[in-house]
């Protein structure tokens, strides 16, 4: 049995809810924009779920706990891809996350993909007994539903709260003059923060630095503001909405064949501004995408090719570079290679790719071959933390 739907005329406690209640096993899938989450049953029960958004994938989200850092991610990344295994046993056997630590992650993650559609104000669902999702490669966990709809009822009603403070991520925050920071205590992410907002940086910015979502950096930046560490400093414009084009999709299809890829996917994002149930228009630019990376890695930029300044940093703040694109400016120090500063990014690949293409055509960038360090093979050399240009 099947189920389709948006989440505007049905709400996902109530889904839930109809899932459970039928003791129903299958898997449940989500799409708004880009983002596809997706959560797994047995007999009413969730016992999985997962994200095409690089804020959830495992190295990701333990970047975002502290429990990993950049330099030993790549070098698992760089061992998984030798290996050609999975990133999990790589990252405990060679010490880099211990195996409570993966595995409270893991199960971490996955209940954040489901407390992140909570926040969701439309998008549509589809749910099918035919599970499209292999077992095997799920991490499995034993969630009751309505523990899972308490808790992300109570995280909607947060959300409110916060919004009504920071209506956006365009938001920048400062230390409140005189604040007594010794009287609270500080996780560690919220003295990244507190540091982060000092800088100057929006909500935006900062999700980026510290490789989380939406609402846990939020969440964070709340508790300071509400305990009168924080104030809010500006409040910068919602983004314009995309316009209404009509029907285009036989144009998108049109240029997909002529391979214009870049004027198809605008006008596929043009038809889901007026169709957002139009899957195939996710799926055409989906293939679109990717077929771009396919050609930006064979004309100019080979994976393997490492990106190298050629100005002194603070040149980089005479060019005209998006928040998201100085962040991937941070990640260029000279060892790390395109393959590596795609997979530590918490930006999708294509964006990553465009930036770096963007600071090349600045003359700004050039790219060098991959060379081991003197005295050390290729596999054991560790990069310098990337993170110290300033944006």
């Amino acid at each position: 049995m099947s189920l389709s739907g948006n989440l505007k005329t049905m709400d996902l406690a109530e889904l839930l809810q109809w899932v459970a209640i039928g003791r129903k096993t299958g898997a449940l899938a989500f799409v708004k924009d880009k983002t596809k989450n997706y959560i797994v049953f047995r007999e009413g029960s969730i016992i999985s779920s997962g994200s095409n958004e690089p804020t959830y994938q495992l190295g990701q989200y333990l970047l975002f706990q502290g429990k990993l850092t950049e330099s030993d991610f790549k070098r698992a990344f760089e061992l998984e891809q030798e290996t050609r295994g999975t990133l999990s046993p790589v990252l405990v056997l060679q010490g880099f996350v211990s195996q409570q630590d993966l595995q409270q992650a893991m199960i971490s993650r996955t209940e954040e993909v489901i407390y992140d559609l909570f926040l969701w104000e439309e998008g549509d669902f589809n749910f099918t007994t035919a599970s499209e999702y292999d077992a095997d490669q799920l991490c499995l966990i034993n969630i009751n539903v309505n523990s899972v709809i308490f808790e992300g009822v109570r995280r909607k009603d947060e959300w409110k709260r916060i919004r009504a403070v920071f209506p956006s991520n365009n938001v920048t925050l400062a230390p409140r003059p005189g604040a007594d920071l010794k009287s609270v205590p500080l996780t560690a992410l919220q003295k990244k923060l507190l540091y982060l907002t000092s800088s100057g940086k929006t909500i935006s910015e900062m999700i980026l630095e510290v490789h989380g979502s939406d609402f846990q950096v939020n969440f964070e930046l709340f508790q300071l503001y509400d305990s009168n560490i924080l104030e809010v400093k500006q409040i910068g414009e919602e983004p314009k909405k995309a316009e209404d084009p009509g029907r285009l999709f036989d144009q998108g299809i049109e240029y997909m064949k002529q391979h214009k890829l870049p004027e198809a996917i605008e006008v596929f994002q043009k038809v889901l501004a007026s169709d957002p149930q139009n899957f195939r228009a996710y799926e055409q630019i989906e293939q679109a995408e990717k077929a771009i990376c396919q050609d930006l890695y064979k004309t100019a930029l080979p994976p393997d090719k490492v990106p190298h300044l050629l100005v002194p940093v603070s040149f980089l703040k005479k060019i005209e570079l998006t928040h998201r694109e100085g962040y991937v400016a941070s990640r260029i120090d000279g060892t790390w290679d395109i393959r590596s500063i795609v997979t530590l990014s918490p930006l999708p690949e294509l964006e990553v790719l465009r930036a770096l293409q963007k600071l090349i055509l600045c003359d700004v960038v050039a790219l060098i071959s991959s060379q081991p360090a003197t005295g050390q093979s290729a596999s054991r050399r560790r990069p310098k933390e990337p993170g110290t240009i300033p944006y």
